[in-house]
């Protein structure tokens, strides 16, 4: 499996625009384009993905709240969503992740003057990463390699880690 690194693609990558944005994925696609929804697949306590226990800091036995959306924009899926809290802290500083429901997580993590975020790290995934896989299943559809960003964000300490992978038709709201 490849590491998630630091480094963004260079700048004449049509996707650059997307991954080091570093405000609300959500309002930027709101910003261009019409009828903007957010589809929940799934939220329920399960093991977080391999790559994901180290940069959380977490054993890889412990469960976490997973998770996952798709962001649509004009009626067309453009970005899966996936985000991990410890179960503990659905009690404490990420409770507010229990009662989401369809509505936009930035909500949370951009309003919120506690949560701070870390740097993003960036990764190209294929047929070897879950999130591709969750990403073909949940599109009903082969995809090609797909450029995927995380960062933590964190309140009071506590980490909450989001990863959004890019589907292709995000390109066609512009860079």
């Amino acid at each position: 499996m490849k590491r998630w690194k630091r480094l963004a693609p260079s700048h004449a990558d049509p996707w650059r625009g997307w991954l080091t944005y570093r405000g609300s994925l959500t309002w930027r696609i709101v910003s261009r384009a019409e009828g903007f929804r957010v589809e929940r697949i799934q939220q329920r306590l399960r093991h977080p993905n391999e790559d994901e226990y180290r940069a959380l800091g977490r054993p890889t036995h412990k469960r976490a709240l997973v998770r996952e959306v798709i962001l649509h924009a004009g009626g067309r899926p453009v970005v899966l969503a996936h985000s991990i809290a410890a179960r503990r802290d659905l009690f404490g500083v990420w409770r507010s992740l229990r009662g989401l429901g369809t509505r936009p997580l930035a909500e949370a993590l951009f309003t919120d003057p506690l949560v701070r975020r870390e740097p993003l790290e960036f990764v190209r995934i294929d047929f070897r990463h879950p999130l591709w896989k969750r990403a073909c299943k949940v599109l009903g559809r082969e995809l090609p390699s797909l450029w995927a960003r995380r960062s933590l964000f964190r309140k009071r300490g506590r980490p909450l880690m989001v990863t959004e992978v890019f589907l292709p038709e995000i390109l066609e709201l512009g860079a």
